[in-house]
């Protein structure tokens, strides 16, 4: 079953964050806790970790662009 890794709220006053970097490629296999990418905020640059453990697919673009919190930036199957 597919499980979609969304762009986590880190604080109370976060609605938005920029992913920064990607740890992983499409296609890679990763672990439960694993570092998938690093998410730029107003206040910190934070890395975020896999919910589960599969195959990384259909990961957003680093390209700048501030993403709402919850937004699907990739799913792992």
């Amino acid at each position: 079953m597919p499980v979609d890794v969304v762009l986590p709220k880190v604080d109370m006053d976060m609605e938005s964050g920029v992913i920064a970097a990607w740890k992983v490629a499409d296609g890679a296999f990763v672990r439960s806790g694993d570092i998938l990418f690093d998410m730029e905020t107003s206040k910190s640059i934070m890395e975020v970790e896999a919910p589960a453990t599969g195959v990384v697919r259909n990961l957003a673009p680093v390209d700048g662009a501030a993403l709402p919190v919850g937004t699907v930036v990739a799913v792992i199957v």
